[in-house]
C-alpha cells in the first residue's frame, strides 16, 4: 500500500542517496520515468553514480547532454525515480531544472536538478521486496572512469 510521507527523502533515502556509501550501491539501479513530446512515459536507468542528494528535497543528477530523456526534462520539466531494493520501494516526483548543459569537468553530460514535491512509500505487508533491478559490471570500476568522475562533480559541487 503507497503512502505519500510529503517532499522530503526520509533520513534512510537521504543517506542512501547523499553518496557517502556509493560502494555499496555499485550494481543497483534506479528507473527514471520523463514524459515525451507525444505524452507518453519514456523510461531510463540510471546508477547511483547518476545521481546525488544535495538535501532532503534536492537531487542533482548527470545525463547524457543528447539523450532523449535530458530532453524530455528540458520540455516537461517533471520526472518519477523509482528507488526499490530489499525491503525498499519509493517513488520520487519532482520538477526539473537543468543546471548545466555541458556540467563543468564532464562536458558530456548535462546537470539537473530536481525539486522533490512528493515522496512516495509503497510497500505491502504481506509481500517484502527482495531486492531491485541490479547489473554486474564486467570489470572492477577504477576511480577515475568517467562514472567516478561525474559522481565526484555530482557531490562537490554546492547548491
Amino acid at each position: 500500500m503507497s503512502q505519500i510521507l510529503g517532499n522530503e527523502l526520509t533520513p534512510a533515502l537521504l543517506e542512501r542517496l547523499g553518496g557517502s556509501q556509493i560502494e555499496s550501491h555499485e550494481g543497483k539501479i534506479i528507473p527514471i520515468f520523463t514524459i515525451d513530446d507525444t505524452g507518453w512515459a519514456h523510461p531510463a536507468l540510471l546508477s547511483y553514480y547518476e545521481i546525488v542528494a544535495k538535501n532532503a528535497s534536492t537531487l542533482d543528477m548527470a545525463l547524457w547532454k543528447n539523450s532523449s530523456t535530458a530532453n524530455n526534462l528540458r520540455t516537461a520539466g517533471k520526472i518519477t525515480l523509482m528507488l526499490s531494493d530489499f525491503k525498499t520501494n519509493y517513488y520520487l516526483k519532482g520538477r526539473v531544472s537543468e543546471v548545466e548543459y555541458e556540467m563543468t569537468g564532464a562536458g558530456a553530460v548535462s546537470r539537473f536538478r530536481v525539486a522533490l514535491e512528493q515522496v512516495i512509500e509503497d510497500q505491502e505487508p504481506n509481500a517484502e521486496i527482495t531486492t531491485g533491478l541490479t547489473y554486474r559490471r564486467m570489470s572492477q570500476r577504477d576511480p577515475n572512469d568517467f562514472a567516478a568522475k561525474v559522481f565526484r562533480l555530482l557531490q562537490e559541487t554546492p547548491l
